[in-house]
């Protein structure tokens, strides 16, 4: 592996600009279903500062499927981005692949969310699902081989 670490020096290897475009795909995924809530609110005429339609609207569900897709992508942004960044210090190609999956098992479980409600998500979830699992178990490896636990490759 081609990071090098020293007492208060990280040099990353060239490699992490892979991880630095998959975090930016992210941000396309983000954009793209913030689009979708934006269109769907001028659609079904759920006004801010809503953020889901109640029980009374006509049509309740179809907002709040889509709105729910947008959200639950940015309930694990977050940890999933810093997963990419901390692995990829060490596996910079893993790191970015496993983003690419994110990204667009979350593009795909959102479309599947409004197409089809709760169950048109299952297709994106295991497509992202690729990606996060196995940024959390790199995770562990990563640490302990910064640790010096076990060999780098």
């Amino acid at each position: 592996l081609s990071a090098t670490m020293s007492e208060g020096r990280l040099t990353l290897p060239r490699e992490f600009g892979y991880v630095v475009l998959s975090l930016s795909g992210t941000w396309i995924a983000n954009y793209f279903l913030q689009i979708r809530v934006m269109r769907a609110r001028k659609r079904y005429d759920v006004q801010y500062p809503l953020l889901y339609a109640d029980e009374s609207h006509a049509n309740r569900d179809e907002f709040n499927c889509i709105q729910r897709g947008h959200q639950n992508f940015l309930e694990s942004w977050g940890p999933s981005s810093v997963l990419m960044v901390v692995n990829g210090i060490l596996l910079p190609k893993t790191s970015a692949l496993c983003g690419g999956f994110i990204t667009l098992g979350r593009i795909v479980y959102g479309i599947g969310y409004a197409l089809k409600g709760p169950d048109g998500r299952l297709p994106g979830a295991i497509i992202a699902h690729l990606g996060d699992f196995p940024l959390f178990i790199l995770s562990f490896y990563t640490g302990a081989a910064m640790l010096g636990w076990v060999n780098k490759k």
